[in-house]
């Protein structure tokens, strides 16, 4: 990816959103070259969670803030620049599970009792049992 692009991981999708739906509520913060969602391996369908390209970097930044706390199709949806070192270095985030991501948005296996996933500022840990 050229380093003037802006990609953006957007989480908490419908299972029904398409990417048409999800290009729509995004461009009018700038061009987009690509919407990608992610599809389970045998069933094809959403896993709720896709990216999005702008052009340019700024455009991403824009949309991100812009779209904070916004719903699409029902749901609430999670932005982030996609790539973002506080990852982790073995895939995705939004619990995504198997197929080789991860879930722990803080590096490394956590595992699903660790408090440290559920207590970094911004995490995904999405409350579950945790106060």
């Amino acid at each position: 990816m050229p380093s003037e692009e802006g990609k953006l991981l957007v989480g908490g999708l419908n299972f029904n959103t398409d990417e048409q739906t999800l290009e729509d509520q995004f461009s009018s913060f700038g061009p987009i070259s690509e919407v990608f969602f992610v599809k389970g391996r045998e069933t094809q369908q959403s896993r709720g969670f896709g990216y999005i390209t702008f052009t340019n970097r700024e455009h991403a930044s824009d949309a991100m803030k812009a779209m904070k706390r916004e719903s699409l199709d029902g749901r609430q949806i999670h932005e982030d620049h996609a790539g973002k070192s506080a990852w982790g270095t073995r895939g995705s985030a939004f619990g995504a599970h198997g197929h080789g991501h991860s879930c722990s948005r803080g590096g490394g296996d956590q595992g699903y009792g660790s408090d440290r996933y559920y207590s970094l500022p911004g995490g995904y840990g999405y409350g579950y049992g945790r106060s």
